[in-house]
């Protein structure tokens, strides 16, 4: 077996024998050229602090979802663009925690619209995700952080080239059974029904 070979097989097993046993595949077994950041695994998102439940950069989903998200990007890879996944199935601590975040710093109002208590996340049916050049990786303008939990991450709150980046990646999504969110350009879920909400960490 060559090294790429190996790397690639190391990659599509990424994850535990539970979250394998709950159906959650790496996003690499179908879409290997799909890069990752998870933005809870660092202190570098709106809490300011890594979440609870995160410990490896695993970017699960269930196959279903996995597979066509590999469709996505091969879609994207025509036009010299990719895929960048931030967040993917979380842990329901993690959830918990987010919302605990958002009472202890007066931001109650994100409960219920932009914070979920119990989020698709958690199933392993939605993903967070932005564009980059397939080339070097370099993130494409969208007109807000990730995770700028506002007016502005509105999909269609956006001009010019950060408004046509938000279109290109919601048609990519949805060209293959992704469901956008509008008060997050960069949320997506592809429907599962009866998949059950999980509290499964990320190598922890």
């Amino acid at each position: 077996m060559s090294a790429l070979a190996a790397f690639l097989v190391a990659l599509a097993a990424a994850g535990s024998p539970e979250t394998r046993a709950a159906g959650l595949v790496d996003v690499h077994r179908y879409g290997p050229g799909i890069r990752v950041e998870l933005a809870y695994l660092t202190p570098h998102n709106l809490t300011g602090r890594r979440l609870p439940g995160y410990c490896r950069e695993w970017a699960l989903l269930l196959d279903p979802a996995a597979r066509d998200l590999g469709r996505v990007q091969r879609r994207l890879r025509r036009s010299g663009l990719g895929l960048l996944v931030l967040d993917a199935y979380r842990p329901a601590r993690a959830s918990r925690a987010l919302v605990r975040w958002a009472r202890r710093s007066g931001r109650r109002d994100l409960v219920g619209t932009y914070i979920a208590r119990r989020s698709r996340h958690n199933t392993g049916s939605a993903v967070d995700l932005t564009l980059v050049r397939a080339a070097d990786g370099k993130r494409l303008r969208m007109g807000s952080r990730y995770d700028e939990l506002s007016t502005r991450a509105h999909t269609l709150n956006a001009t010019g080239r950060a408004l046509h980046n938000r279109l290109v990646l919601e048609h990519a999504m949805e060209r293959f059974g992704f469901t956008a969110y509008w008060r997050e350009w960069w949320h997506f879920e592809r429907p599962a029904a009866g998949a059950p909400y999980l509290d499964l960490s990320l190598g922890c």
